[in-house]
């Protein structure tokens, strides 16, 4: 154990659960909010080149920024003035430098994203999700099993740590192949994507977690079911990307956005009521500086206040991305259909459906998937797509397939997605 790692991850921790029991109310919470964004904007934000003309300017004043142009500029939003050439060449090679580590999204969107991190922010990042996910990590000694397509040295100040016992499980090389290795493990606690958990609880694989993350996929509602009952634990959500640290879902299983450290701003989303796009401002970060940073996720708000008594903003789902949601021909202007509408159209039509894919695939032409041994359920499903579509003014032509569906391993699952130029 590094005594600085321990150190630094049991400050972190201290300070991520005084600020959770200081904010009682969310009046305070925003108040509290409030002061730590505006010093962050007035001090460290100016010390980037991207905007060093802006310091001190209202949240508002500063402009929006996105995927494009940080990894256009790469060099004029970090500290250390690295270029996405050098951050790319230091990944390959398996280094960074000194102090700090890099690393990058998995680039399902076709346009992959660098992130670089101080050791300071490493521990921070580790004591705000043990604060949130493992408040008894000083009194109890936790098995961890991390199971992603790719490592990341984020995970590495956990076991630095000296109190928690954290293991990778590299989903690269298969599902399956996690199976025996997690039982010799057992873990206390799984943090992986909807996927693999789903395969794991359908599996006979002789676990009894603790406690259950589902990260880095959407969740869906089916998944969650079969997750939940197999393991009969509520699979608590974290929200997090190559651009941060945004929710962490509670023991009530209701994810709580981290806003005594992110500053969220909300975009409406054209055609919804109820969804919005993020656009935030991490004033916990001084390496690599995220203002008004515009995400590409798609959130659904709580509509009622969470048990848990958290003044932090409830998220009843993240539902997808803005790159998934269906824009198609209309008589007047084209209609735009997200992917939380399209999935209920399908489970709805018929409850022995237990997986599928909806694939826009041109401009008017959309592909349903089922299971092979579901595939009598299909023409009802697609009948329950054409009556969407219907009801929003579109009528593209839908083409049912029975197929396998194993879910991929070197990629998230995106069950509804656009595949088209």
């Amino acid at each position: 154990m590094k005594p600085a790692a321990a150190f630094f991850t049991l400050a972190a921790f201290l300070e991520a659960r005084r600020r959770q029991m200081l904010y009682q109310d969310r009046e305070g919470l925003l108040r509290a909010q409030e002061r730590r964004l505006y010093s962050f904007l007035r001090r460290k934000a100016g010390r980037v080149p991207a905007f060093e003309d802006l310091r001190g300017r209202f949240l508002q004043d500063w402009p929006i920024m996105d995927k494009a142009a940080l990894m256009a500029d790469f060099a004029s939003y970090n500290r250390l003035g690295l270029t996405a050439a050098e951050g790319w060449a230091h990944l390959e090679a398996g280094t960074s430098p000194e102090g700090y580590a890099i690393g990058a999204s998995t680039g399902t969107s076709g346009n992959r994203g660098l992130y670089i991190v101080s050791e300071r922010e490493r521990y921070r990042w580790l004591g705000t999700i043990l604060s949130r996910a493992l408040p008894d990590f000083l009194s109890c000694r936790h098995r961890v099993a991390i199971v992603l397509p790719a490592n990341s040295r984020l995970y590495d100040a956990a076991n630095e740590s000296g109190r928690l016992q954290l293991r990778f499980f590299d989903l690269g090389l298969g599902i399956e192949a996690q199976f025996s290795p997690l039982t010799e493990f057992q873990p206390t606690v799984i943090v992986g994507p909807p996927k693999f958990l789903r395969a794991l609880a359908e599996s006979d694989t002789q676990i009894a977690p603790q406690r259950i993350f589902s990260g880095a996929e959407v969740l869906d509602e089916e998944d969650r079911r079969v997750v939940e009952t197999r393991f009969d634990l509520i699979v608590r959500e974290i929200y997090m990307a190559t651009e941060g640290l945004f929710a962490i879902a509670c023991p009530h299983g209701t994810l709580h956005l981290l806003e005594d450290q992110v500053a969220f701003e909300f975009l409406p989303l054209e055609g919804s009521a109820n969804l919005v796009t993020p656009l935030i401002t991490d004033f916990s970060r001084e390496t690599q500086v995220m203002i008004r940073y515009r995400m590409n996720d798609v959130l659904e708000f709580a509509p009622i206040p969470c048990p848990c008594g958290l003044p932090h903003r409830a998220i009843q789902q993240v539902h997808g991305r803005c790159d998934d949601i269906f824009t198609l021909p209309s008589f007047g202007s084209p209609v735009r259909v997200t992917p939380d509408v399209i999935r209920n159209a399908v489970l709805k039509a018929d409850k022995r459906i237990s997986d599928f894919r909806v694939i826009q695939t041109g401009q008017n032409t959309v592909r349903l998937e089922l299971k092979t041994e579901e595939a009598d359920c299909l023409q009802t499903a697609a009948a329950s797509l054409r009556t969407l579509f219907t009801a929003c003014g579109a009528a593209p032509e839908i083409k049912p397939v029975a197929a396998a569906l194993p879910p991929p391993s070197d990629r998230k699952l995106r069950r509804v997605r656009v595949e088209f130029a």
